[in-house]
């Protein structure tokens, strides 16, 4: 049986609210002969599709044009920020949730209260880790569409070839990701992407917390780049890409790279969001039968943890928009159950939905022991600025790529661990600098 929430009640009688706006709509349709949204890459194409389909219907409910563009996450920011230039943004579009600050703090999006505060009012309610990540100074200026939850993908053959368990440190895990790659040369260890990719900046991102480093304390603001926890880290990904553990192949990834590696069964441990365990189910029954979603594996130390880092795909209203009604119509038309769940099933435990409700109520993750630890991955998942929230300050880093820079100085221009961190933490700490200005 199909799976539903009391979305109508809970969503503030979503339908009741949209037939008593009509005539509203009608006077704003007549004078919008186009509403634009661009869309981040789903890296599933029948997602991707879908999403359009859903637009062009609503475009024919509203008797207006519905522009839907897909746009790549390694090119979305630089193209947003050339339309934002040029006075031709989109009226709506997809940007990861952990940037709004930084779109917000530059006056790059209208704040959407309104839409959050239905999305809160459904029955069961939203993940609140990710509306904290939604707003800004106390307002909110994104909704978030979806839950990127992160595990770590592992062999299970190679592991067992290797006379080895499921790793559960980072230290286990090197010297599975070592022993593979010795008994097999062709393959990747650790495909973690040592690129300035998003994926990169991500993944290395995860590695540092877990090893016990963190960019800020918890007010936000004070650096905390430097230290032992985090050099020890760089240490660790140096160590790996001079044993051949992790390829020079990584240096070029995109963010399609890890699951590339993956997918083809070259790598024996990648980070990823279920995309890959999604692609195996309708593409690979071998691979996902030699396959484990497990957790982080845990840093050394007294410092050390398991972290994950936990972000979502959100939509964002432009600043330059004059369809603001029309806009908002489309995001809540997007989570209609009928349109949000298909959605969601589509993906295939790559979008983890943002109602915790739907967790245990749609079989795809209640009936699936594969997916038991997503809910508390999405509750207690960490986010850029850790150890204080999200940031316009962690998000204009996060964009600049300085981490990822900051290893492929170590990997590629010979600098130490110790020299590559600092390098990073001078390039923060001139960030924050400038922001301070």
């Amino acid at each position: 049986m199909k799976s539903r929430l009391n979305w109508e009640e809970g969503f503030m009688n979503t339908r009741t609210l949209l037939a008593a706006s009509a005539i509203a709509l009608m006077a704003t349709a007549a004078q919008a002969e186009k509403l634009t949204v661009w869309g981040l890459q789903a890296f599933n194409k029948d997602a991707d599709a879908l999403i359009g389909r859903m637009a062009q219907d609503f475009g024919k409910s509203r008797g207006v044009d519905v522009e839907y563009v897909v746009v790549p996450a390694n090119v979305l920011t630089q193209r947003l920020a050339a339309a934002f230039e040029g006075h031709a943004a989109p009226d709506v579009y997809m940007q990861i949730g952990q940037s709004t600050p930084y779109y917000a703090d530059r006056g790059l999006t209208k704040p959407v209260d309104d839409l959050l505060a239905e999305m809160r009012a459904v029955d069961g309610g939203i993940y609140e880790s990710l509306a904290l990540q939604s707003t800004y100074k106390g307002v909110a200026h994104s909704i978030p569409l979806e839950v990127d939850v992160v595990p770590m993908f592992a062999r299970t053959d190679l592991l067992k070839a290797a006379g080895m368990e499921l790793p559960k440190t980072w230290e286990e895990l090197g010297a599975a990701a070592k022993a593979i790659v010795k008994a097999n040369p062709q393959y990747t260890g650790l495909g973690l992407p040592v690129s300035t990719a998003n994926d990169a900046e991500s993944d290395i991102l995860m590695l540092v917390w877990s090893f016990g480093g963190a960019m800020f304390a918890e007010d936000g603001s004070t650096v905390t780049w430097s230290s032992p926890e985090t050099t020890a880290a760089y240490a660790y990904i140096e160590d790996l890409f001079k044993a051949g553990a992790i390829p020079r192949s990584a240096l070029t990834w995109d963010d399609a790279g890890n699951n590339t590696a993956y997918q083809t069964g070259r790598a024996a441990f990648i980070m990823n969001p279920a995309s890959v365990y999604s692609w195996m189910v309708q593409n690979d029954q071998t691979l996902l039968s030699n396959s484990a979603m497990i957790a982080i594996p845990k840093g050394p130390g007294p410092k050390g943890r398991s972290a994950t880092m936990i972000s979502s795909f959100a939509w964002m209203l432009s600043s330059e928009t004059r369809q603001d009604a029309l806009a908002k119509d489309w995001i809540r038309y997007f989570f209609q159950p009928d349109n949000y769940e298909k959605l969601i099933e589509v993906t295939g435990g790559r979008w983890v939905p943002i109602f915790p409700k739907l967790m245990q109520t749609m079989p795809l993750f209640k009936d699936n022991p594969a997916f038991a630890s997503f809910d508390d991955l999405a509750r207690n998942g960490l986010a850029i600025g850790f150890q204080g929230p999200p940031t316009p300050l962690a998000s204009e880093i996060y964009n600049a790529k300085v981490v990822s820079t900051s290893v492929q100085h170590m990997l590629v221009d010979g600098y130490s661990p110790a020299d590559a961190v600092a390098w990073a933490t001078k390039e923060i700490e001139g960030i924050k600098a400038r922001q301070a200005r």
